[in-house]
């Protein structure tokens, strides 16, 4: 949380988290009460076609169910975003690492023993040919 001293974020995360598991019982509660009084409203003689009445207390129900994903969703996706961010903003603002020697590179270099140490420095093979042109220097 920019702009907020480190003391108080953990007092800021625990309230939020308590404002969110409220709004969450209120609306489990809101939704026993739907579904209690969608019992009572399928009792009672209505005008109404019991199949409509069925019908319309289904599209709320589905209604209120994916209202409560959406939530779920969007909850899971910022908690996944202010973790990624703060790792993000934590590799950005990194202090560079140490720079390592580069004075003498090629003083620090050294060939293997078995390969000679430039190339016309190469023993004559006993194979060569005595008429063969010499190696190209």
């Amino acid at each position: 949380m920019a702009g907020v001293d480190e003391s108080h974020r953990g007092r800021i995360a625990i309230l939020l988290a308590l404002t969110g598991a409220g709004l969450v019982v209120i609306g489990l509660f809101l939704t026993i009460q739907h579904f209690q009084q969608t019992e009572t409203l399928l009792r009672r003689p209505s005008t109404q076609p019991i199949g409509r009445r069925v019908a319309d207390a289904r599209v709320i129900q589905t209604v209120l169910f994916l209202l409560l994903m959406l939530v779920g969703v969007f909850t899971v996706a910022s908690l996944a975003f202010l973790r990624w961010s703060r790792s993000f903003r934590r590799w950005l603002l990194h202090k560079p690492a140490k720079a390592t020697p580069s004075s003498d590179v090629w003083a620090m270099h050294t060939l293997p023993e078995e390969h000679p140490s430039s190339p016309g420095d190469e023993p004559p093979s006993p194979e060569a040919d005595e008429g063969a042109p010499p190696p190209f220097k």
